[in-house]
């Protein structure tokens, strides 16, 4: 089941190549604090939009609670390792890494699909809602990930891993390791 809608959205691919011109810009000249304001602001944006899919398909799947006027930014502005993801971007446009920058944007973007998800599954207050584990199938998919492919939980229940990390969806690992990179994404059903 390779389906994630994640890596379609115009949307996200805009944001990435518009990353990707604001660091080879920054390669020319020195970003201001403005621009990279801009820049995070534009992000914040995108990642919102991308978190609003999330429980839009939960929505879709199994006919939850619709969102709430507004788009929510808790999710995107979580702190991770005491870093939120405006750190995390400007430690790589220091580097002056097109790949760092867009490493980060594509890991907040897969975490904050899943997080609208799950979020809108807990908002519902429906029981028995179970959530399913997806990867992508192929040979990029990480072990410990791999060994998730399939597994179905209930909604209030954590996916382990065979390290002994555990997750309530794909990019809310404790180690970074198993977050960074993820492709994975969960679909919903009743019990």
């Amino acid at each position: 089941m390779a389906d994630s809608r994640l890596f379609e959205w115009d949307e996200l691919n805009l944001l990435r190549d518009y990353a990707e011109q604001f660091v080879r810009r920054g390669e020319e000249r020195d970003v201001n604090q403005k621009q990279f304001d801009d820049f995070c602001d534009y992000i914040e944006f995108v990642l919102c939009l991308v978190y609003a899919y999330g429980w839009k398909d939960a929505e879709e799947i199994v006919g939850i609670v619709p969102m709430k006027d507004g788009l929510d930014d808790k999710a995107v502005n979580l702190e991770i390792g005491g870093e939120t993801f405006r750190d995390r971007i400007e430690t790589q446009l220091r580097k002056l890494s097109v790949a760092g920058v867009l490493k980060v944007i594509d890991t907040e973007a897969h975490r904050d699909y899943n997080t609208g998800v799950y979020d809108a599954a807990e908002e519902s207050g429906e029981s028995g809602i179970m959530k399913q584990w997806w990867t992508m199938q192929d040979e990029r998919v990480r072990d410990t990930h791999d060994y998730l492919d399939g597994a179905r939980v209930g909604l209030d229940d954590a996916f382990y891993t065979y390290d002994g990390d555990s997750a309530m969806y794909p990019g809310g690992f404790s180690k970074p390791e198993n977050n960074v990179n993820c492709r994975c994404w969960i679909t919903l059903a009743r019990a």
